[in-house]
């Protein structure tokens, strides 16, 4: 058995309608994010697939961290 977990910053999903509805807001909060964009839920789902499928049955205790960035420049003032 496997267990690995997937941490996803801001994702364009119903929990951040405001931010599909407004696109002003959307770029108010996607400035800190490197890559200046929220993830679209496929790309999650993406991981989330080759995780559960034979291709990642050898991962194991890890954390995928898919935030566009955020994390590696929190340190920095972000």
């Amino acid at each position: 058995m496997t267990v690995n977990n997937i941490a996803p910053g801001m994702v364009l999903t119903p929990f951040n309608q405001k931010a599909i509805d407004d696109p002003e807001y959307r770029e108010e909060q996607v400035k800190s994010i490197p890559l200046k964009r929220a993830a679209q839920p496929e790309e999650i789902g993406r991981l989330a697939v080759f995780l559960a499928s034979p291709e990642g049955d050898y991962v194991t205790g890890a954390t995928y961290v898919m935030d566009g960035g955020l994390m590696q420049m929190s340190g920095q003032g972000a």
